[in-house]
């Protein structure tokens, strides 16, 4: 019940977004963080994980995912592309608090619905899939 509750929670406030995704045009102005561009208007995205490192999102101007980590010294991995194809910030959700090392990542796709990624407790992620629908 608790996932479900989570995934409702996750799938209204991806929702919320689609409402404000701007236009192509619109979306045009890149900003910068760790020296790669992002689209502005989406936002950078930070997960803190509970050992205190952090792992941040952000959507490139060709709409794909991007993100890039610390290591337990604070030092910064590369960017790592995530794919996708994104028409909104993205959003993070945990899916049990009693599982605090597994979260996923939501966008709002070129179709105008919801897509995941899912983190495994190892770092390992799941593929894009479309957000399955509350039954």
């Amino acid at each position: 019940m608790k996932k479900f509750k989570a995934t409702l929670v996750t799938l209204a406030a991806v929702a919320g977004l689609a409402v404000a995704v701007p236009s192509t045009a619109q979306a045009a102005t890149a900003c910068k963080t760790g020296g790669h561009a992002y689209i502005c208007e989406y936002g950078v995205n930070t997960k803190v994980l509970p050992d205190g490192t952090k792992q941040v999102f952000v959507v490139d101007p060709d709409r794909s995912v991007w993100t890039r980590w610390t290591d337990s010294d604070g030092d910064w991995s590369s960017w790592l592309s995530m794919g996708g194809v994104a028409m909104s910030g993205v959003v993070t959700s945990v899916w049990q608090q009693s599982l605090p090392w597994q979260f996923s990542i939501h966008v709002i796709g070129t179709d105008g619905h919801g897509w995941f990624r899912e983190r495994g407790a190892d770092g390992s992620w799941s593929a894009w899939a479309p957000n399955r629908d509350p039954q």
